[in-house]
This record gives C-alpha cells, sequence and structure tokens, in this order.
C-alpha cells in the first residue's frame, strides 16, 4: 500500500516535470523561431503561441516588444512592424504579464501612433506596472491636459484610454491628474470615464479633493470643492476640514490674473456659505481674515452686497467671542461714520447687529446700547434693542 502511494506521488511530480520541460521547451522554441524570422514570421509566431495556453510566454512578447524599440526607425513607415506592436503588446496585457511593463512604456514614449498608443494603455491597465510607469503615465497625461487647456492639439482618442487605464490601476497619485482632465472639458464620454475612474482610486475620496484643492489650478479647485459639497457620505469633521482647509486655500493662493482672482473669491464665498450651515467653529479665524478681505473687496466695488452680508451671516455662525469681537469692531466703525454725519448702509448694520445678538456675547454692551442714541433706521435700533436684551438674559 505504501509502495503504490509512494509510485503514485513520484508519477505525479515526474509528471510536473515532464509538462514544466515541455513547456519551458515550447517556449525556447518559440523564442528561436521569433529570433531567426522574418517580420512576418515573427508575427506568425506571435499568433501561434496563444496556441499554447498552458505555456507563459509573456518572455516571448517582451522579445518582441524590445525587437520592436530596438528597431524603432521602421515603425513609422512599416505597416507590418505596427502589425507586429499592436500584437505584441495586446498579448502582453492578455496575459498579464507585468513584468513587461515597463518596456511596454517605453514603446508609448517611442511610437505617437494612435493605435499603437491605445493598445500600449489597454496592456497596462491589465498588468501590475511598477510606480514608475504609473508616474510616467500621470505626467503625461498631465502634459495632455495642459496642452487642451491653452488650445493646443491632443489625441483624445489617447487621452479617453490613459484616463480608464489609470482607473483600473487605481493608484492614489493619478487622482488629481484625472480629476483634472475630467474638469478640461474635452468631451461628454471623456468627462464621463474620468469620472468613473476617479471612483477606483485608492484611498479617502474627501481627502484626494481636498489636495486637488490644494494643489490645482483655480478652476479645478472650484470643482472639486463642488465635488466634495455633494458628497453625501463625507463624515461632518471630514467635510468641516476640508472646508477649513480650502478658505485657508482661497485666502492664500496667489492668482496670475484676473480670471484666476475672480475663481479664487468665488471659492471663497461657496466656503462662507457651507461653513454657516455647518457652524464649524473650527475655521473662526480663517473666517475673520475673510471678514477683513470681503471690507476691502466691498469698500472698492469689487464684490456685491450679498457676499458682504454672507460673510457678516458666517461670523455670527461661528458663535465665538473673537467673533464677535470683530463683528462689535466693525458696528464701532459704523457707529463713528453715523456720529459724523457718513453714510452707512442700514441693510449691513442690520446684519451685524442682529449677528452679535446671535452670539450674545458682552463686548458689544457698550457699542449696541450707543448704537441707540445714533441716527440709524428705526428698525436698526429695534434690533440693536433685542440684542442687548439677548446679553441681558445670558
Amino acid at each position: 500500500m505504501k509502495r503504490s502511494g509512494f509510485a503514485l506521488i513520484f508519477l505525479l511530480i515526474f509528471s510536473i516535470f515532464l509538462s514544466a520541460q515541455d513547456a519551458g521547451s515550447v517556449l525556447a522554441a518559440m523564442q528561436k523561431n521569433f529570433a531567426r524570422g522574418s517580420i512576418s514570421t515573427k508575427i506568425q509566431v506571435l499568433q501561434n503561441s496563444m496556441e499554447y495556453s498552458d505555456v507563459d510566454m509573456g518572455v516571448l512578447y517582451t522579445q518582441a516588444i524590445e525587437f520592436i524599440i530596438d528597431n524603432s526607425k521602421n515603425l513609422a513607415s512599416d505597416i507590418t512592424t505596427r502589425e507586429m506592436a499592436v500584437l505584441a503588446v495586446r498579448l502582453a496585457g492578455i496575459n498579464k504579464y507585468s513584468e513587461s511593463a515597463s518596456i511596454v512604456w517605453k514603446l508609448f514614449d517611442l511610437y505617437d501612433d494612435t493605435a499603437v498608443r491605445v493598445e500600449i494603455l489597454g496592456a497596462l491597465g491589465n498588468m501590475d506596472p511598477d510606480p514608475q510607469v504609473v508616474s510616467e503615465l500621470n505626467k503625461w497625461l498631465g502634459v495632455q491636459n495642459s496642452e487642451f487647456r491653452s488650445g493646443g492639439e491632443v489625441e483624445e482618442q489617447v487621452v479617453s484610454e490613459a484616463v480608464v487605464t489609470l482607473g483600473k490601476l487605481g493608484d492614489s497619485s493619478s487622482f488629481s491628474v484625472i480629476f483634472s482632465t475630467g474638469s478640461a472639458k474635452y468631451s461628454e464620454d471623456i468627462t464621463y470615464k474620468a469620472n468613473q475612474a476617479l471612483k477606483n482610486i485608492e484611498g479617502s475620496y474627501t481627502d484626494s479633493l481636498l489636495n486637488v484643492i490644494i494643489e490645482s489650478v483655480p478652476s479645478d479647485k472650484l470643482s472639486a470643492l463642488k465635488l466634495a459639497i455633494d458628497d453625501n457620505e463625507s463624515y461632518l469633521e471630514e467635510r468641516g476640514n476640508l472646508l477649513r482647509r480650502t478658505l485657508e486655500v482661497g485666502l492664500n493662493s496667489k492668482a496670475e490674473n484676473s480670471s484666476d482672482e475672480g475663481l479664487l473669491r468665488e471659492l471663497r464665498f461657496i466656503v462662507i456659505r457651507e461653513l454657516t450651515q455647518l457652524k464649524w467653529a473650527d475655521a473662526g479665524s480663517l473666517v475673520i481674515e475673510h471678514f477683513n478681505r470681503v471690507i476691502v473687496e466691498y469698500e472698492k466695488g469689487i464684490i456685491s452686497k450679498t457676499n458682504f452680508l454672507e460673510a457678516v451671516e458666517c461670523l455670527g455662525s461661528m458663535g465665538t467671542h473673537e467673533a464677535a469681537a470683530r463683528l462689535t469692531l466693525y458696528l464701532e466703525v459704523m457707529n463713528s461714520y453715523m456720529e459724523n454725519g457718513q453714510d452707512v448702509d442700514q441693510q449691513i448694520a442690520m446684519a451685524v447687529i442682529e449677528n452679535i445678538g446671535v452670539i450674545g456675547d458682552e463686548v458689544a454692551f457698550d457699542h449696541l446700547l450707543y448704537s441707540g442714541y445714533l441716527d440709524y433706521s428705526a428698525s436698526v435700533k429695534k434690533a440693536a434693542r433685542e440684542a442687548l436684551n439677548k446679553l441681558k438674559n445670558k
């Protein structure tokens, strides 16, 4: 019984050995035939390799791609060589032979034919390339986006396939460039594919959007913010932190032109509305800085009264002593204007006083009291009395 068991194991091991030996012999023969054959013969060898599904032909496909690279001068003029390039890359991808990824990318870099490049990207999407290949593809797509934004011509079919490939690979380093592609307004198809690809990227979606807001051009910052706001799955703390960091970006980013200045202002205004709803006091110091900026912008006629009123309301929603002190300081300025016979916008005065009342900090007591003696409208004076009553009842 034991002897028959040992014999069975021996036969199994021997058959595996023979199988491996046969596979090695088949691969060696294919490589030899490929090396010595003409271009048409090489193509036939590659085609025949598909008949041996139990043999790993990855080395053969790498050999073929290396041959194509070594003869890259003929690629542009020789249709047969081009056909072989497409076939070799396709087979490497089908067999998921990741060891060839670097050399496949080298072929992409050398050969700008659309069909070949699309085939290369499709193959890479089936592999597990090293980070350097992913990084190079990210850089390439970034260059295409810059070229397209500046009015240059790009091959959109290759851009489309690059987005799909990066989505399949799912590396977190690709989020920003895929996002930028989706917001570049190539076509509806590319935008859709970019949005789908973003869902496959590793890591926190909120953190990835924040990274775009921090690092990208103003138009992409704005698009990323809108996506983040529409994301109903983010946690309260994630959302609050993203809004705070975005406001910081909007305040501190340097605009290269008037268009970017407008986009960065719009970024701040959107954040302010969201922070008001969220009442995120951690952003209080930045909301004060925004208010200071808004005062200057409003006086210069750059922004609307609505934007000013929103900044006041956001300060009120912070509910902090610092926010109350800043609004009180502005009330003091308005009181001095009224005292000297200067015009004060009654709607703004009303908003400032009401939001001081919302916070209910005693720092405002004296200036609220004094506003009742000045020539404000009846409604403003009434608001001041109501705010004082809130202080008294605290």
